[in-house]
């Protein structure tokens, strides 16, 4: 099970702030399939970064299987992500 809880992403550049993610709150049940889709500079790839533990969220919390993942050291996020997260990278 994997839950968003209020997820915001926030890029500070100087010409100021950009929202990648705003408020997002998501629950993907255990065996689910879900696909992510929308325009270039949607927030796709700064979302799937956050849940698969690689992108730290400005707010909100990414729990799975009752762990906020963001509680985790780097290295037990790390581990997590190979036994139970399977990416396919748009950058080959």
């Amino acid at each position: 099970m994997l839950r968003l809880e209020k997820v915001s992403r926030v890029y500070r550049t100087r010409r100021g702030d950009v929202k990648a993610l705003d408020k997002v709150s998501l629950f993907i049940d255990k065996g689910e399939f879900v696909v992510v889709r929308g325009p270039s500079g949607s927030g796709k790839t700064t979302l799937l970064l956050s849940i698969g533990g690689m992108l730290r969220p400005t707010e909100g919390q990414v729990i799975a299987d009752g762990s906020d993942i963001y509680a985790m050291s780097e290295r037990d996020r790390a581990r997590f992500r190979a036994k139970n997260i399977g990416f396919v990278f748009q950058l080959f």
